[in-house]
């Protein structure tokens, strides 16, 4: 059995990550004693013969964290990237990058994950998106350490970095429902960032506070990430549609409802208003300028690697799941009395 035995299958077996077997082949003094002896007995167990790989994996002299993200959701995580290339360049770090739209036919994400296993990558960012269970499950699966960026999520060596979307959705609607305003419209791409069913559920219980009802059948629009197509199906929509706010998880969605909106004579803010999320670019170009939830994206990918860094060092941590404070941005897509 021994031949066949990797380092993966003894992580597995003691319940530990890959790093920290490689850190017991090597010697490490980092390990504790408990910990050790676990890594050790299923080695003994299994009867398995550490190579050369295995050695280099804490031997390496950088460590090298894989970025993984649906390419669709580029436009989303590029200002974290730029915080999780800049922490990581402080402390010596590599990152690696790797995009599921782009592996070929069969099952991407499997494909993907399997890469940065074979890279031997010391930990892994994801980010979420409509497939993050399943990345979670073979990160899981491996060992991997990781952090999630965008939705809550905890393990052994898994934390994650996120804005609290159930209560930044709350927050938004209650404003309207305190103003009598129910004609309410909640706009989602198919791969968001932002946890968009976190979102509904505190747009739901904001209508419940006011003793009222969100339909989510009739007032959640799917739309496409890519404006091209979102910006023909809402200038469409907006033929016989008029709200008292469409509310989107995202800013570029936003425009293309802003755009379409006053394309079919309908006044942004003045008959209706438009709220975006992330305070992008895209709610500067917009015009009218875009009112828009900020969050701040850099600092999120900072963290996402100093939270990663204690994971892998199996520092005590207080919190693996940490919540990123948001600001509404008034602009003029929205009422001046909002």
């Amino acid at each position: 059995m021994g031949k066949n035995v990797t380092i993966y299958d003894v992580a597995r077996e003691a319940g530990v990550s890959l790093a920290t077997v490689s850190r017991v082949i090597n010697g490490s003094s980092v390990v504790k004693p408990k910990t050790r002896d676990k890594v050790l007995e299923a080695i003994q167990r299994l009867d398995f013969k550490p190579n050369q790989i295995a050695r280099g994996l804490a031997t390496s002299k950088t460590t090298t964290i894989a970025i993984v993200f649906p390419q669709s959701l580029f436009a989303h995580v590029k200002d974290m990237i730029g915080g999780i290339g800049d922490t990581s360049r402080r402390l010596d770090y590599s990152v690696s990058i790797y995009t599921t739209d782009e592996i070929g036919d069969g099952n991407p994400i499997e494909t993907v994950i399997e890469k940065v296993v074979k890279s031997r990558a010391d930990g892994v960012i994801l980010f979420n998106n409509e497939e993050i269970e399943k990345e979670i499950t073979l990160v899981n699966k491996y060992k991997i350490p990781a952090v999630v960026i965008g939705t809550r999520v905890t393990g052994d060596y898994m934390g994650s970095i996120f804005a609290d979307a159930k209560k930044i959705a709350y927050e938004v609607v209650d404003r309207y429902l305190a103003q009598d305003k129910s004609d309410i419209l909640f706009v989602s791409p198919k791969q968001n960032l932002i946890n968009v069913e976190e979102m509904i559920v505190g747009i739901q219980e904001a209508y419940q506070k006011y003793h009222m009802n969100f339909d989510a059948t009739k007032q959640v629009v799917r739309t496409s990430s890519h404006y091209e197509k979102s910006y023909p199906q809402f200038l469409e929509y907006f033929k016989n549609h008029k709200h008292d706010l469409v509310f989107t998880s995202y800013d570029k969605e936003a425009v293309a409802v802003v755009n379409a909106a006053i394309d079919n004579g309908i006044q942004v803010p003045d008959e209706m208003d438009v709220i975006g999320m992330m305070n992008t670019s895209y709610a500067l170009i917009c015009r009218p300028s875009l009112t828009s939830i900020h969050v701040p994206v850099y600092d999120m990918g900072a963290l996402a690697v100093r939270l990663l860094t204690k994971i892998l060092n199996e520092e005590e941590i207080e919190d693996k799941a940490v919540v990123i404070q948001h600001l509404l941005m008034p602009r003029d897509t929205t009422k001046k009395d909002f």
